[in-house]
């Protein structure tokens, strides 16, 4: 990549620093010069540095999502979609329209928490093809009768440990797969040949940036890790990408001598990533306490003693932990494994955090762990958590009441379980409401622009031990940064005029890699 000069003058750039508010930026050689007045910098900045005058835009660090599945993302651009399908009978002429891929048609997003009734094999059936279906949570999959059949799957096959195969009532499979079953079907899906891969990921960074997303934190597996190292090394990558690892390439990472904060300027790996539980959404988010009116509490997906020596193993080794953990039971023992763990270059952390109970509320905090938290969730989980964790809902997505004990926030989206686009995020974050009439959930778990922008921003460095290169614009700093058309009412508490504004100029690196 080259790096570029630039000057670019905006109504406010929100530097972050204290003292250095103005109205433009200058950077140079992809690092900031300054931040000031246009009066004072267009004076001194040389005639030939290219300008851009965007007097209508708010200028901010370049956002960083916390929490992707890119490339699975980028694939799924090309798949079925089924996100906001509002009937089963909806959901299955769009699987129907859906072209195959590779024998297989593939698609991701349904919810059955919208629909009459749950959806089996048999409504999928008429396709000639298997079918593999991720859920909106991904903690679920719809597969029909021929998937079952290319996966071995009868009803003699016994439940995985930590996952659920639905049966109906002669035992059965019927077409849903809960958690580590999941895994069942999808280790017989066709990969993606690398060429397409490496295509559909370059067209997804290109949408990223459009969306003012200059970096991720990723959690993925040996495919995309792979991706993104042949776009490293083919000088095409333009997202600082920090990269976790699935625990089941531990022992592999721990004998390569793979550490945490170890690789390029663009490429970093991050640490090793482990799940605790599974959704709210499907309902496997493990609880402490039986889900509103059932006896259920949903279910851990690793055992406690796996656990701890995976976290134990790895952060000996120099690798950070990176727990999925939704449910409070599951918050709670990934706070008692990491207490007390070895640091490694980059904090442990712990991702979603969705559902905390006081007792726990300031642990994190005092462990100096991440919270990797995604408010988009909260536009589609009020409902749910409301219907079945009741008052416990006062500890989700409890923002303003983790940052009073300390800690260290970070957003993300989980796309594709929910848009990258960070205005979603910002919105629901600030306003705590699925749509813009509708009353704030919790309200004192609002949160304001700026606090937000740095969980977008300043945190993600922090989590990934680069807040001396990233995340504030100041002088020194890696010229990343977004010009977002957004009005001063988003000063003022509305995360809708955030929303509804859009980006002007993304530059990574001081190169405009997107222009409105």
């Amino acid at each position: 990549m080259t790096a570029q000069s630039g000057l670019l003058r905006a109504r406010r750039v929100l530097s972050l620093v204290h003292g250095l508010d103005g109205d433009s930026v200058w950077w140079d050689g992809g690092r900031v010069r300054e931040v000031g007045r246009w009066t004072d910098l267009d004076r001194r900045v040389p005639r030939e540095v290219s300008r851009w005058e965007l007097v209508n835009s708010v200028v901010t660090p370049g956002f960083v999502d916390s929490h992707t599945h890119f490339t699975s993302w980028a694939l799924g651009r090309d798949e079925v979609r089924l996100a906001g399908s509002p009937t089963l009978s909806d959901a299955i002429q769009r699987v129907a329209q859906g072209r195959p891929f590779q024998g297989w048609v593939l698609g991701q997003g349904w919810d059955a928490n919208r629909w009459d009734r749950p959806p089996t094999r048999w409504d999928l059936d008429q396709i000639p093809y298997p079918v593999f279906l991720d859920s909106l949570d991904v903690h679920a999959a719809w597969v029909n009768s021929a998937a079952l059949k290319a996966a071995g799957i009868t009803p003699e096959t016994q439940d995985p440990p930590g996952g659920r195969i639905v049966r109906d009532g002669a035992g059965v499979p019927a077409g849903v797969l809960l958690e580590n079953a999941v895994a069942l079907v999808r280790e017989v899906l066709p990969s993606p040949p690398a060429d397409l891969l490496l295509a559909a990921t370059g067209q997804a960074q290109h949408e990223a940036h459009r969306l003012g997303v200059t970096g991720i934190h990723n959690v993925e597996g040996h495919h995309a890790f792979e991706t993104f190292r042949a776009m490293d090394s083919r000088d095409e990558l333009r997202l600082r990408v920090l990269f976790h690892h699935p625990v089941a390439d531990l022992e592999k990472l721990v004998r390569e001598g793979t550490r945490s904060g170890t690789g390029s300027e663009w490429l970093t790996n991050g640490g090793v990533k482990m799940f605790l539980d599974g959704s709210l959404g499907s309902r496997t988010a493990w609880m402490l306490e039986p889900y509103e009116g059932s006896r259920d509490r949903g279910m851990p997906v690793t055992d406690r003693e796996t656990a701890a020596q995976a976290i134990t193993m790895a952060a000996n080794a120099g690798l950070a932990a990176v727990v999925h953990a939704i449910g409070d039971a599951a918050v709670r023992r990934a706070l008692d494994l990491m207490t007390g763990a070895p640091r490694a270059a980059i904090r442990h952390r712990i991702e979603h955090f969705q559902c905390v109970h006081p007792a726990d509320l300031a642990r994190a905090a005092a462990e100096g762990i991440v919270l990797s938290m995604q408010p988009a969730h909260i536009l589609t989980d009020i409902s749910l958590a409301d219907r079945h964790w009741g008052a416990r809902s006062a500890g989700a997505y409890a923002f303003q009441s983790l940052l009073a004990q300390g800690s260290l926030l970070a957003f993300g989206s989980d796309t594709p379980v929910a848009s990258i686009d960070p205005r979603e995020g910002v919105f629901a974050a600030m306003e705590r409401r699925a749509g813009p009439g509708d009353p704030a959930w919790y309200p004192g778990e609002q949160l304001g622009f700026e606090t937000v922008v740095r969980a977008y921003t300043e945190s993600p460095a922090r989590a990934a031990s680069v807040a001396h290169r990233r995340g504030t614009l100041a002088p020194g700093m890696d010229a990343d940064l977004v010009a977002w058309e957004v009005g001063d009412e988003v000063f003022h508490g509305s995360g809708q005029a955030f929303r509804a504004g859009r980006v002007l100029l993304t530059v990574v690196n001081g190169e405009a890699v997107y222009q409105l």
